[in-house]
């Protein structure tokens, strides 16, 4: 063998050996970049699962939050409109004429009293009204059994019965919270469905 054809057949081993070496380099680099490729699909996936999750759960917080302010405001507005329209009636009861809120008074007082001795606890500005109703549940029959407390209620507005077993709030402001909180049910409900 001559020396030409020596160097040929080194050379040709040595490119098929590069060939080979390269192709195996290929396929290395080509499965790496797989796994590269692979590693990097589930960390941008986990990352888009992550900050999904992250921005539902600031979503849902957000949210919860707004709907929490919202319940609050419609609570605090119906509470407003309650009280409104409650000192409305309040108002209303305290402007009637006298002989009507003395009517009304008077309505009161025989249920609550019932022929039972006591006084009652008025405001200064109401002893007139209440003072005539006495006087005519006792022409009536009623043999004085009820009479005017010394003590005055800070507020004008319908009486506390005292009795020396017990005591009854028929001033307004209770009869009109009593009333408030029968109907709150049928009132929340209407407002529920506006």
């Amino acid at each position: 063998m001559s020396l030409d054809k020596i160097k040929e057949a080194v050379l040709k081993a040595s490119r098929t050996e590069a060939e080979h070496i390269s192709a195996a380099a290929a396929r290395q680099a080509k499965e790496k970049l797989e796994i590269q490729k692979e590693n990097l699909r589930r960390e941008f996936e986990y990352q888009y699962e992550a900050r999904s999750r992250f921005i539902e759960e600031e979503y849902s917080r957000k949210l919860a939050h707004f709907q929490g302010n919202a319940g609050k405001e419609y609570l605090e507005a119906r509470n407003a409109f309650l009280r409104a329209i409650f000192d409305r009636a309040r108002q209303t009861v305290l402007s009637w004429p006298a002989d009507e809120y003395g009517r009304v008074m008077k309505g009161f007082l025989e249920k609550i009293t019932q022929g039972r001795k006591g006084r009652i606890r008025i405001h200064p500005d109401d002893r007139e009204v209440f003072s005539k109703l006495l006087a005519g549940i006792t022409a009536g029959g009623g043999e004085g059994d009820v009479e005017i407390d010394d003590g005055s209620l800070p507020e004008r507005g319908g009486f506390i019965f005292i009795s020396d077993e017990f005591e009854v709030d028929a001033t307004i402001e209770t009869v009109l919270q009593d009333i408030e909180r029968s109907l709150l049910p049928e009132i929340a409900e209407d407002l529920a469905r506006e």
